[in-house]
This record gives structure tokens, C-alpha cells and sequence, in this order.
């Protein structure tokens, strides 16, 4: 079956909550699988997404890794997974935000049913209790979460990659993204969310906590054009995994021992175990 639909979610030392993606993931039903892929980047991770265990029964997935660990770098890695998502939608979220099995499948429905290239948020609760969260009593989702077509992602020219290093420069890109679209609010299709709380690294580790400085907004904001689409893709990155092809033979490493070589989008060297 073609793929309908590309979940694309950066990861940045998170063994813990990727284990917990993994485990929602295998739960999802054989005709979910059929028609999703997820395409996971990791950003550079000191732990790296590799080395959690993959459990048997997962949908098609890839991996994807950034070769520099560059802080606050979430618009490269999200740009990454949608240059390389196989689908014609895209279904973008953070490593703490989990889609159960039910709501992909609503999901799925709904895109197969939408005509106007719509931009989709969704309804959103958090874990362990399930509890809506709200904002002045209404359902508040998380712009970070949402599913838009690949076509209209690349219209509006992918995330700033200019503005990486910096926290909180996400609405520039959304507000081009959504521009002309139909917003539809997915009441009925939540997702969960999972603080620190409950998983100690869900969400990116306190020591890339740097770009948060009071006044680092505004610096760069006053250097850049937030609202310009940068070039994109502007850093080194390999395929490390694919489940339709254990050895991969294009832009793919497969840890053999060390010394490797692996073709390299961005420049070439010869891999060892520590690089990928």
C-alpha cells in the first residue's frame, strides 16, 4: 500500500520517551502500519537514537541523523524529515507528544476525505491522567503539532534554519504555513503529552536550556528576516536506519565495526563508531 502519511519527530537524547513512541507505535493496527512511515531525525544526540532497542512489529521507519549537535536545532531536524518523508502528508510533533493508535486512524480518515489542503491541529491531553488541556476553558493544542500536506510545507518554504540556536522562533514559519489554508481543530483526535514528570527526558534535556537567555530573541530577530524563507538542509546528515532495508546502500550507515564508509549529504569522511 502507498504511503498516505509521514510522521516526522526529532529526537535529542530521549532513549526513555522514544522507547515509550515505540512501544504506542507497535500498538497501532496492521492497516494503520500499512499506510504510515516515521521518520525519525536525531539532531545530533549524544545518546543516540540508534542505540534504543527496536522492538518487533513497528511501522516502516528510517532514521535520520544530524552530524553536528548543534543547540536548539529543531528547524533542521524537522526540515530533514520533511525533504526525506516518502508521504504526501506530513504529521509533525515532538518527542514528548505521543498519537495513539486511535487517533492515527481517525486521522488517516479525515485526510483521505480532505480537498481543500487543509492544516490540521489537534485536541490535546496530558499524561499519566489523560486531563484536557485547556486554556481560558478551551481545548489548547500544540502549534508544534499538527499535519499538512508536503506540498504546502515546502510552498511556504520549510522552517528558518537562520533562526536555529534560538528558542521560540517556531510562529514565523507557521504563520506562512498556514496562509490562504482551511484550519480544522481535531477535537476528536487527540494526542498525549508527556512532561518530564512522568518520563524524566521526555522533552529536550535542560543543558540546551542556553538559548533561552532573556534578550537572545530579540538579538537575532534584529540581525535576520524571521519571516524569509532561509536555504534549508545547511548542516551534514546520513540515513542510519532503514526497516525496508537493513543494509541501505545510499546516504546510509549500518555500524559493521568502525571505519565505514557512508555517503554523506553536506561533505564525505570515512565513519567510525563514534560519528553515527
Amino acid at each position: 500500500m502507498t504511503t498516505a502519511l509521514s510522521l516526522v519527530i526529532p529526537y535529542y537524547t530521549n532513549p526513555g520517551m522514544l522507547a515509550v513512541q515505540y512501544a504506542a507505535w507497535t500498538a497501532y493496527p496492521a492497516a494503520v502500519k500499512a499506510q504510515i512511515e516515521i521518520v525519525l531525525v536525531d539532531d545530533g544526540s549524544p545518546a543516540a537514537a540508534m542505540d534504543v532497542p527496536r522492538p518487533a512489529g513497528l511501522p516502516a521507519l528510517r532514521i535520520f541523523r544530524v552530524l553536528e549537535d548543534r543547540l536548539w536545532h529543531q528547524h533542521g531536524a524537522r526540515n530533514l524529515g520533511a525533504n526525506q518523508a516518502a508521504g504526501p502528508w506530513l504529521l509533525m510533533t515532538d518527542m514528548d507528544h505521543v498519537v495513539p493508535a486511535e487517533s492515527m486512524a481517525q486521522l488517516l480518515k479525515v485526510l483521505e476525505r480532505d480537498r481543500h489542503d487543509g492544516f490540521y491541529t489537534f485536541h490535546r491531553l496530558d499524561a499519566p491522567d489523560l486531563a484536557p488541556k485547556l486554556l481560558h476553558g478551551q481545548p489548547h493544542p500544540h502549534q508544534n503539532t499538527f499535519a499538512v500536506s508536503k506540498a504546502r510545507y515546502w510552498a511556504a518554504g520549510g522552517y528558518n534554519e537562520d533562526l536555529c540556536g534560538f528558542y521560540g522562533t517556531d510562529g514565523y514559519f507557521l504563520q506562512r504555513l498556514v496562509k490562504g489554508a482551511e484550519i480544522t481543530h481535531l477535537v476528536d483526535v487527540p494526542v498525549v503529552r508527556y512532561s518530564r514528570d512522568v518520563i524524566p527526558d521526555a522533552s529536550t534535556r535542560a543543558d540546551r536550556e542556553a538559548g533561552r537567555r532573556r534578550g537572545d530573541r530579540q538579538m537575532v530577530m534584529s540581525r535576520r528576516r524571521p519571516g524569509v524563507p532561509s536555504p534549508v538542509l545547511q548542516f551534514p546528515w546520513i540515513e542510519v536506519y532503514s526497516s525496508l532495508n537493513e543494509f541501505y546502500p545510499s546516504g546510509g550507515f549500518v555500524d559493521f565495526g568502525s571505519g565505514v564508509m557512508a555517503t554523506l549529504h553536506g561533505r564525505e569522511r570515512v565513519l567510525t563508531k563514534g560519528d553515527a
